[in-house]
């Protein structure tokens, strides 16, 4: 009751987790919609027409045409009017015919470190796709050159849907909105108006205050999450491939240390805006290092020591883990110990904060 008497706290929890789930994956994209593309030819050859044609063919690339000299293409780049130059060298057909391997050059703008790796990828897709072809049509290598032909399989995400990471990842964030967010400026609400010191004169122990408190939100974190999974395959058709009953098993211990969490910072806080300054700083924390957006495995030494104490980076490998590979609890079982701990610590640390600053 109290909870949905408040309309700060009744938008942060079903306005906000209902914007984020919705909005957010369809526009946190990993693909590139469009990328613009000129080319210096210096071959002049039917073999470069060809090539520039492909990529005009394609739906990810606009192409500005050929460009008259590199300084142009300086200037073209510099002011954003194409995100990649493609150099064919002199004599590239004639080399080609020949059995050699001229270099094509690619040119990105990388002040978009992202767009220009994956642009890059496109670009040396739609080559790599000529080429081949070419070997089997009307052109044909002179030269004794073998060609491995590969073929790219991928687990656990078919089709490479970035959706089936950001969505999993977007219940995590709310969870931990939920969870630490929202207990940490009900509690110092409390204190601003002055209703926790007629509690702090009652009978009951501070323990049983802290847990009193936190299992409504637990209740509300576990309901928001289940109705999450529910959006989840129904919006995005993303099935749980796991067991249900262990991925409800490790959110309820997660939703715990996040809660706890929570009062740990009223605890120290002395007002609402003080608590929201430090959840914002840790969440932010706790988001670039959980490994939504980048790899954990490509952090440095540093950050991966930092994880061992974020309880994000483990719940975010449960979640994929169970959502997307089928895992069981034995396959989660390290991070499932991991994040009992952190409850019981953090928890702890909660209600002893708590009772040492209302004595």
């Amino acid at each position: 009751m109290q909870v949905f008497r408040d309309p700060l706290l009744r938008s942060i929890l079903i306005v906000a987790p209902l914007v984020q789930f919705v909005v957010f994956p369809f526009t946190a994209d990993y693909e590139i919609k469009q990328l613009h593309i000129g080319f210096i030819d210096r071959d002049c050859s039917s073999i470069s027409r060809e090539i520039m044609a492909n990529f005009t063919y394609s739906p990810h690339f606009i192409s500005y045409g050929v460009i008259g000299s590199k300084k142009e293409a300086e200037d073209l780049m510099l002011h954003d009017d194409i995100d990649f130059l493609i150099e064919f060298p002199a004599r590239m057909e004639e080399r080609i015919v020949n059995g050699e391997e001229p270099a094509i050059a690619i040119t990105a703008n990388a002040i978009n470190s992202v767009k220009a790796g994956i642009g890059t990828g496109y670009v040396q897709n739609v080559i790599a796709a000529f080429m081949e072809n070419m070997g089997e049509g009307d052109w044909q290598y002179s030269g004794n050159t073998a060609q491995l032909l590969t073929a790219n399989i991928y687990w656990f995400n078919e089709h490479m849907n970035y959706k089936n990471l950001i969505v999993p990842g977007i219940l995590v964030i709310l969870v931990t909105l939920i969870g630490a967010y929202v207990t940490a400026l009900n509690i110092v609400r409390e204190k601003e108006i002055g209703t926790i010191e007629q509690i702090n004169v009652t009978p009951i122990k501070r323990w049983q205050f802290i847990v009193g408190k936190m299992i409504p939100f637990w209740v509300l974190g576990m309901v928001e999450f289940i109705i999450g999974i529910g959006l989840m395959n129904m919006v995005f058709g993303i099935s749980v491939q796991g067991s249900m009953a262990v991925l409800l098993g490790v959110t309820a211990i997660y939703l715990l240390a996040m809660l706890g969490l929570g009062f740990f910072i009223s605890s120290m806080a002395e007002n609402q805006l003080q608590a929201m300054f430090i959840v914002f700083f840790l969440f932010i924390v706790f988001v670039l290092l959980s490994g939504l957006f980048t790899p954990i495995e490509g952090m440095p030494r540093w950050a991966t020591y930092i994880n061992y104490f974020n309880p994000m980076s483990f719940f975010m490998d449960v979640i994929k883990s169970i959502i997307l590979k089928g895992g069981t609890l034995h396959d989660v079982s390290k991070q499932t110990i991991a994040l009992s701990v952190m409850a019981v610590l953090i928890d702890t640390a909660a209600i002893a904060a708590y009772s040492r600053r209302t004595k």
